[in-house]
């Protein structure tokens, strides 16, 4: 075979261009770039009425003319005002179409298939139509053995088989109340520290009437409420709530809640009042609340927490223990102008150790003196 006699010349093989990498590669600085600019020249964003716009250093911040110098910005005077919240606009939802009661206090300890008959026995004396169970003292261990998830968790259920009690109670034709303490609850603030109320110290408060919750726990706010359900769904046929306040006291109490408004007493039970009766709106059954005795006498509302004109807005009855029916401590025109709905002679109940005269609803608290002997006595 005849050879080329020109000169042999080495020729290195193509490689093909890498079109989708170099397209990547492009897109990846062009990104890069995007984020630095925004980033670095976010200072130079101006937002003004006709849009955004971005004007550099030596640029005219203006409409066209002047120098090309930065405009000296004016200097504003802001300052953030704490206020406290405004509950007068709040409108009046509860109170109409009660039932009169005057029912007779049955203590914890005494709720009970064999303890309750010692109370109906005085039933007669009073010519009461109803029973008022204490089911949730202030020590905190329930009467029954409960459902709900909070009492399941810390074990604060009870051994009672309230349903059938209250089954049975009904089919004798009592009225029913149960009667349960909100804010004063030693068992729970022991087995949920964090529930508890404390000092600014950070050590848990606790007086002659017990040991007190944080309003502002939603543990807390989510046991009343998971309770409260419960006892309708039994069928009792009104709610009473005890407790739901804070501790008269000078003692610096710690508040840890973050809020737009200034933590205190009236803004802690308040905003806890509004949270149960919300979530209780749909049901049918009365809520009462005891109003503080001490803080009605000494106008102590302020540490209480009690903001009566808020408490009758929300709830059908309003609650003092008293020896007079009449005044019960206080001026009850201090009490009787914040009803807006319904009757206030069944919207105001005393709680006496007898029936008084002129009050379709009260509650009695019968002397140990009176009261048959209980079993075993």
């Amino acid at each position: 075979m005849a050879k080329n006699n020109g000169p042999e010349v080495y020729r290195a093989r193509r490689r093909k261009l890498n079109v989708l990498g170099l397209a990547v590669g492009a897109l990846a600085v062009l990104l890069l770039l995007t984020v630095v600019l925004f980033f670095g020249l976010q200072k130079y964003i101006v937002f003004g009425h006709d849009g955004i716009s971005v004007v550099l250093p030596g640029a005219e911040a203006g409409d066209g003319g002047g120098s090309g110098a930065e405009e000296e910005l004016e200097q504003a005077a802001a300052a953030l005002e704490v206020t406290d919240p405004d509950y007068s606009e709040i409108s009046a939802r509860a109170g109409e179409g009660l039932e009169d009661y005057i029912g007779i206090f049955v203590p914890a300890a005494d709720v009970s298939t064999s303890g309750v008959g010692r109370y109906t026995e005085v039933m007669e004396l009073y010519n009461a139509n109803a029973l008022v169970l204490e089911v949730k003292p202030v020590g905190g261990q329930l009467v029954w053995s409960s459902t709900s998830q909070t009492a399941q968790a810390f074990g604060l259920g009870g051994t009672v088989d309230l349903a059938q009690l209250v089954a049975a109670l009904h089919g004798e034709g009592y009225y029913l109340v149960a009667q349960l303490s909100c804010c004063i609850d030693g068992l729970l603030a022991e087995r949920s520290p964090s529930s508890a109320l404390t000092l600014n110290t950070g050590v848990p408060f606790s007086d002659a009437e017990g040991a007190w919750l944080n309003p502002y726990s939603e543990t807390v706010s989510q046991y009343i409420i998971e309770l409260c359900g419960e006892l309708i769904g039994m069928g009792f046929d009104e709610l009473l709530l005890k407790g739901l306040s804070m501790p008269i006291t000078d003692a610096p109490i710690g508040y840890t809640v973050e809020l737009s408004s200034e933590p205190g007493p009236e803004a802690a039970i308040c905003g806890l009042a509004m949270t149960i009766s919300n979530a209780l709106e749909g049901y049918d059954t009365p809520v009462g609340v005891i109003l503080d005795t001490t803080s009605l006498r000494g106008n102590l509302a302020g540490q209480s927490g009690q903001n009566v004109e808020l408490l009758a807005k929300l709830f059908d009855r309003l609650c003092s223990a008293t020896d007079s029916g009449w005044l019960s401590g206080v001026d009850r025109d201090s009490i009787d102008q914040y009803f807006e709905l319904g009757s206030p002679e069944q919207r105001y109940v005393p709680i006496c150790t007898y029936a008084p005269e002129g009050f379709p609803s009260c509650i009695v608290r019968v002397p140990e003196n009176i009261l048959p002997a209980a079993d075993g006595e």
